[in-house]
């Protein structure tokens, strides 16, 4: 009993000398699905498998636990292609790819993602494949074909941009051809209010201020008589 290995679940450190190769039988406690275990949780027990075993320590609840791998599983390589996590879900790598809204998904949203969609779903690796190909495909994969597919699309991006300054300058000379025209046109009125204006005292003010200097000269030519009297 003593020779039995730690888990009876890890059956792969199981004598050599058998000359049976051993069958792992546990699976992730975290998967809705079946997956293989890898390594265990020493804190809370739970087994776990490559992608949990990474997402445990980085979950809210389960930060501070240790996590081991199992006997017989090599550590992960330093240069092998690291598990990209869920933005919404941080313990949750992402699994799926939505053809029909561009989403990449993990395990959590692909549980609350328009059941319509369901069709358009593609495995991460299915995905860049596709997209591995589509990108080969434009380019030629190096041939002349694609040196000349990626020429004209240069082609169409500089003319694009140069048709781009060439609006830009036309809408620039408009605005200032109006904005122009806009000041010289307050720039008339402008006269034309104060030759109203000049036009104005000379009819009604003139005319009252001489009034004035009339009634004043009379006034005073009464107050002078009646002194005189």
């Amino acid at each position: 009993l003593q020779a039995l290995p730690d888990s009876v679940l890890d059956t792969e450190s199981l004598s050599k000398d058998a000359g049976c190769s051993a069958v792992r039988t546990a699976s992730c406690d975290e998967c809705v699905e079946s997956e293989k275990a890898v390594a265990k949780c020493v804190d809370c027990s739970a087994m776990l498998c490559s992608c949990h075993a990474e997402g445990h320590p980085r979950s809210r609840a389960t930060y501070k636990h240790k996590v081991e791998r199992l006997s017989g599983e090599a550590a992960p390589s330093a240069t092998r292609e690291l598990t990209a996590f869920c933005p919404i879900h941080p313990a949750h790598g992402l699994r799926s790819f939505c053809t029909q809204c561009n989403t990449l998904l993990c395990r959590q949203c692909e549980a609350t993602h328009p059941a319509e969609h369901n069709q358009q779903l593609l495995s991460i690796g299915d995905a860049s494949a596709r997209a591995k190909a589509a990108v080969n495909k434009m380019l030629g994969t190096g041939t002349e074909d694609g040196e000349s597919q990626l020429d004209v699309a240069f082609e169409e991006v500089v003319q694009a941009i140069q048709s781009l300054h060439t609006q830009t300058e036309e809408v620039s000379a408009e605005v200032k051809e109006y904005f122009d025209g806009l000041v010289a046109g307050l720039r008339k009125r402008e006269t034309q209010v104060l030759d109203d204006l000049d036009q104005l005292r000379t009819k009604n003010i003139l005319p009252l201020e001489a009034r004035r200097s009339r009634f004043g000269a009379l006034i005073s030519a009464s107050s002078n008589a009646k002194r005189c009297v």
